[in-house]
């Protein structure tokens, strides 16, 4: 999966690192390399993190089916 990484310089001399698509997953290094390694870390733990919450939702998510003898009234 691809994703859109935007580099800034900070005033330190290193680099800020942030993903487009995963709002808040901000990271940071001393250089270009290091801040992207972070960042790469920071999208796998939220791509692990909806991994495991999707797969909570589906199991809390339970349907049976049934049959059941009724009567006959006629």
């Amino acid at each position: 999966m691809q994703y859109t990484i935007v580099l800034d310089p900070d005033d330190c001399g290193g680099f800020t690192a942030r993903c487009v698509e995963i709002p808040g997953t901000v990271c940071s290094g001393a250089n270009k390399s290091e801040a992207l390694a972070r960042l790469k870390d920071a999208i796998e733990q939220v791509q692990q993190a909806q991994y495991e919450e999707l797969h909570r939702t589906i199991q809390s998510v339970t349907s049976e089916i049934i049959k059941i003898d009724v009567a006959d009234t006629a």
